[in-house]
Parts: C-alpha cells; sequence; structure tokens
C-alpha cells in the first residue's frame, strides 16, 4: 500500500477526532465572538477523506510523501474553523483574541504574491487582488481544555479569518478553480468569477463605511443601546485610542453587561460613559465589563449581584445543555463527559456536594461503558473532593482506586496525579513520611514524561513539606528549582506559586524584607496572569507582614481587597481568612485606644 493510501486509512479511523476536535475549537470561537460583541459566523469541519486524498496525490507530485510524519508536516488543516465576519474592520480583535487563547504557530496574511500563479488558466489574468483573509495554525491550549479534551491540545487546527461575503465569493472560487470536478474553467468564467471578487471587496468597504457609521450612532448622547454589539462597538470605540492599550483590550461579558442594564437608565452612552473615569484597560486580573460592574455595585448592588448570578449559572446551563443533549443522542461517554464538566463547576464554587453527586454519576456511567480512563479520571476527583471537604479516609479510597485504575491501563500521568492528591492528604494529616514518598512517585513520572507543569507543581509541594518540618533551607531550595523550571517554561502559575511560597519560608525564617519583596511580585505576577484566587491568597499573606511589621493601614487595605475580590468571585475560603484578619486588626486597633 502507498503512503498516501496507508494515510487515508490511518485518517478515516481518526476522522470522528479531528470532527470533534474542530467543533470544541468552533464552539469556544463563536463564545468568546459572541460574548466580546464581534458579529460573525463560526463553523468548523474536518476534511473529507476523498478529498484530502486528491489534495494529497497532486502535492505528492512535488512533495515525494515517504511518510506519515511528511504528510503531517504537509498538511495542517486536517481539522478547520471558520470565522465569517460580519465586519472586516472586526479582524484585529479577534487577532488579538487568537493570540490570547491558542498558541499560533503560524499566521498567513491573504492575498500572497505567488496567489496569481495559482490559477489553472494559462491566459487568464486577474484584474482584483482575490482572497483577503487571515489563516492561523494554532494548538488549543491545555489550560483551557476540560480534563477529559486534553488529549486535543497536541493536533494543530487552522482558523481561517475573513469577511462572511469574501468565504462565501472564496468557497465558490476554490471549488471551481482549485477542484474542477466539473472539469477546466474557461475563460469567460475565470473573467466572472474577478468581476465577483471586484464586488465582493467593494462590498467590503461598504461594511467598513457601515461600521464607522454604526459607531457614531451609538456614541450620541440620548440615544439608548439596542444590543450588546452595541456597547462592544461603544467601548471599543472608547478604548482603543487610548496610550496604554497597545491596541489589546480585555473587554469581558458585554453580553451579559448589556442585560443587566438594558431596563434601567444606565443603559445609554452618557451614563456608562460616567462609570468609566477609572477604568484601566491594561488591567489583566479585571476585564473592562468586570471594573464597570465593580463601580454599578457602589450606586446598585442588587443590579451587581444579577450580574454575578447571570456569570455564574451560564456555564451551568451550557453544560446542562450538552447533558440534556447526550442524553437525546445516547452519547454515554459525552454523558459521563459533560457530568464531569458539572461537577467542577460546583467544585469552583466550593459546594462540594453538588460535585460529589456529578462525579459519582460519571465514575458509574464509565465504568458500565467499559471507559476505564474516564472512570480512573472521575474517581481521582471524587478523591480531591472529600479532601476539600475533609474526609481523608475516603479521599485516600478514591486516590488508592484511581491509582490501580490507570496503574491496569499504563497511564503513568493518571498514576502521578493520584500520588499527588495523595501526598497533599498525608501532608493535611501531618504524614510527613508518606507525603513525601508520594510526592517523590509523582515527580519521578512527570520527570519520565517530560511533563513540565507537573514538574513544578511536585517541587512547589516538596517544599510546602519540607518548609511545615521547618527545614527552611531545603524548602528554598525546592522553591528555587520550582521557579527557575517556571520561568525556563512560561508557567506563571508555578512562577507565581514559588515566589509565594518563598516568602512565606522567609516570613518564618523572621527575613521580613525579602518576604515581601517575593509576596509583592507573587502579586503582580497572579494579577497579569489573571490568578485570582491564587492573588487573593498573596494579598492575605501580605497583610499578615504588613502586621508583623506593625503597619496596620498597609495591612487592613490587604485584608480588604482580598475580601472585596474574594466577594466578586464567591471565593468561600479567601472571604473567611480576610475576615478573620480584618476583625482581628480590628480587635487590636480597640485594645490599643482602650488602653490609651
Amino acid at each position: 500500500m502507498s503512503v498516501i493510501g496507508g494515510f487515508i486509512d490511518h485518517y478515516i479511523k481518526k476522522y470522528e477526532f479531528y470532527v470533534e476536535l474542530g467543533r470544541i475549537c468552533a464552539q469556544a470561537c463563536e463564545t468568546s465572538m459572541e460574548q466580546m460583541g464581534i458579529r460573525a459566523i463560526v463553523t468548523s469541519r474536518a476534511k473529507k477523506p476523498e478529498r484530502l486524498r486528491n489534495k494529497l496525490e497532486k502535492r505528492n507530485v512535488a512533495k515525494r510523501y515517504h511518510t506519515f510524519e511528511d504528510i503531517y508536516d504537509d498538511i495542517a488543516d486536517l481539522s478547520g474553523v471558520r470565522i465569517a465576519l460580519y465586519f472586516p474592520g472586526d479582524l484585529a480583535k479577534v487577532r488579538q483574541f487568537i493570540e490570547a487563547n491558542f498558541i499560533v504557530k503560524e499566521c498567513r496574511s491573504f492575498p500572497e504574491a505567488e496567489d496569481q500563479d495559482d490559477l489553472h488558466s494559462t491566459e487568464y489574468v486577474k484584474r482584483f487582488s482575490g482572497y483577503w483573509a487571515t489563516h492561523y495554525r494554532v494548538y488549543m491550549k491545555y489550560e483551557n481544555l476540560s480534563h477529559e479534551n486534553k488529549k486535543y491540545a497536541k493536533t494543530m487546527i487552522e482558523i481561517q479569518v475573513a469577511s462572511a461575503i469574501m468565504h462565501a465569493w472564496a468557497e465558490v472560487e476554490h471549488d471551481l478553480v482549485y477542484k474542477p470536478f466539473s472539469g477546466e474553467l474557461s475563460y469567460e468564467e475565470y473573467q466572472i468569477l474577478d468581476e465577483l471578487n471586484g464586488l465582493v471587496l467593494t462590498a467590503e468597504i461598504a461594511l467598513q463605511r457601515l461600521q464607522t457609521a454604526v459607531k457614531n450612532r451609538v456614541s450620541q448622547v440620548g440615544s439608548e443601546f439596542n444590543n450588546h454589539y452595541e456597547v462592544a462597538i461603544f467601548l471599543n470605540n472608547r478604548f482603543s485610542s487610548h496610550e496604554n492599550t497597545n491596541g489589546e483590550l480585555m473587554l469581558g461579558r458585554v453580553d451579559l453587561l448589556f442585560n443587566c442594564i438594558k431596563s434601567t437608565d444606565l443603559n445609554k452612552p452618557e451614563r456608562i460613559k460616567e462609570l468609566l473615569s477609572d477604568v484601566d484597560p491594561q488591567r489583566k486580573d479585571r476585564s473592562i465589563v468586570d471594573q464597570i460592574m465593580d463601580k454599578i455595585n457602589e450606586i446598585d448592588a442588587a443590579l451587581y449581584a444579577k450580574y454575578r448570578d447571570m456569570k455564574q449559572s451560564e456555564e451551568l446551563k451550557h453544560q446542562m445543555e450538552a447533558l440534556h443533549m447526550n442524553r437525546e443522542n445516547g452519547n454515554r461517554q459525552g454523558e459521563a463527559n459533560t457530568l464531569a464538566n458539572i461537577g467542577y463547576l460546583y467544585s469552583s464554587k466550593e459546594n462540594y456536594e453538588e460535585a460529589l453527586v456529578n462525579f459519582e454519576k460519571a465514575v458509574q456511567i464509565n465504568h458500565e461503558i467499559g471507559s476505564l480512563q474516564g472512570e480512573a479520571n472521575q474517581l481521582l476527583n471524587l478523591g480531591s473532593t472529600y479532601r476539600w471537604m475533609g474526609d481523608m479516609n475516603n479521599a485516600l479510597e478514591f486516590c488508592q482506586r484511581s491509582v490501580e485504575l490507570h496503574t491496569k491501563i499504563s497511564y503513568r500521568q493518571g498514576q502521578a496525579n493520584a500520588y499527588s492528591v495523595m501526598g497533599n492528604i498525608y501532608l493535611d494529616g501531618n504524614d510527613y513520611t508518606k507525603a513525601f514518598d508520594h510526592f517523590q512517585k509523582a515527580l519521578a513520572i512527570y520527570k519520565e514524561a517530560d511533563y513540565k507543569i507537573g514538574i513544578i507543581t511536585q517541587l512547589n509541594q516538596i517544599g510546602v513539606l519540607y518548609m511545615k518540618q521547618k527545614k527552611y533551607s531545603n524548602a528554598m531550595q525546592q522553591f528555587e528549582d520550582a521557579l527557575n523550571a517556571s520561568i525556563d517554561s512560561e508557567y506563571k502559575q508555578g512562577e507565581g506559586d514559588a515566589m509565594y511560597n518563598m516568602g512565606n519560608a522567609c516570613i518564618e525564617m523572621d527575613d521580613t524584607g525579602k518576604a515581601l519583596s517575593f509576596l509583592l511580585k507573587a502579586s503582580i505576577i497572579h494579577a497579569n496572569a489573571g490568578n485570582q484566587k491564587s492573588r487573593i491568597l498573596v494579598l492575605i499573606r501580605t497583610g499578615f507582614l504588613y502586621e508583623k511589621m506593625n503597619e496596620a493601614e498597609k495591612a487592613m487595605t490587604c485584608y480588604q481587597e482580598a475580601l472585596t475580590n474574594s466577594r466578586n468571585i464567591e471565593f468561600k475560603v479567601g472571604e473567611e481568612q480576610a475576615v478573620s484578619h480584618i476583625h482581628h486588626l480590628d480587635s487590636v486597633a480597640s485594645a490599643i485606644k482602650n488602653d490609651l
């Protein structure tokens, strides 16, 4: 069998994988476009096997494929997503979104100089410039995928971005010119396609003018916003020329903002403008919409509560709809995966009882359909959840069952993940010997797999273990190793965690100067990366350090900021710790006042 024939047989077996990868990527793009107020039609596809065969046979004349790897290196769009924009002027915003949310390996802008030479006609010379678009070859970020979808992180996707009318013209031209199933085109047919291209380019200019007209209209005093797209246009218009934005804006959930204000007197450009004076478009930890809602919270707490509730319930609603669809379609694996996602959502809100219910259902379904890895993953989720609930016996039991199943299917990283959680359980119970043993087992497997995030996490955890044993020099060495590895791999969460841990170690060693330096750096890292819970914990610890340094005012500022942020994201642990420290600081101040 030829290389191409073998590859096509291999591709057919993986076809559904590429279909699902495109669907997941398209869903992420479509959701973000909608939330950002960008009008677009988002679609996905995997290459049809027969069309792929035809393409490979034509390209093989020049490429001379010898292995599957040669084909994979040459064909990057086995899975593809198309973003068809209503307004070509939104191309820059889409670029910013793609660069922020995907790992971009290559970006190609069309038309290219050689495009004219690609025509099959030997006589016709185009008058118009042809296809205008940008193609991104990307990978989905591992951390943005659900546990069950992380397998898609290593496969390239092509995202094509152009105006909707350009995509329509290109589809016609591509099928007629580059895939001439009905024969070679005549001179007149090329001429007509070129003429249509000229009309499309003219229409794009008209659309740009239309977008400018809409911008002018939605900025007029006294007019109301009709939809969230107009709110997005207004905010983009307001901040796009801001001297410190570098062209990058994190608008946030404009759709939810509009839903909150549409029936109030805030639904006007001049009223929203009043709320923008303190908005910093460069903040990474709070989007522009979140900052606007912070201001609204000061004047209408009920409206803010409505926004927060909508934001929290929407993702759950989306997962519930997916669960219903999977059940209707009889997709039991999809049902199990969605139940796991719902469990994660409840767990992130510290609603552990509901998380347990969904993880248990996911375990049962995976067991019934024989998905051992799915069952092992959800057993580990149960173990982690019981740990957060303080039920260490159940936590260890489910983690051990997860280890056994992962061992049975020879999934080493799954074993390491379970060992890591078990190490934390033993650390919580001050069983340092067993904690160290499990951390070392996990670390060895992560090193074997060269899994950087796992290695960094274990180094930080082993450092915490040493610190609890008051072995501060050993702890600092682990934290420094974690910090260096994080910087090398550009893993900001690990870098911030290492800085935070080093600050804590310095507090224990009474080196307040170094401790403050590490904590302030950790706070900046987590803020820039948008790691809100981590930054809240850093703020609380920084407040404690200021207390220790007898700087009560700075300590209170840290606690108050931690409390506000915790309530904004419903982080109960952070809220409880902040409240406790604030009460303690107030009681100390009262005692001093009474003594005076």
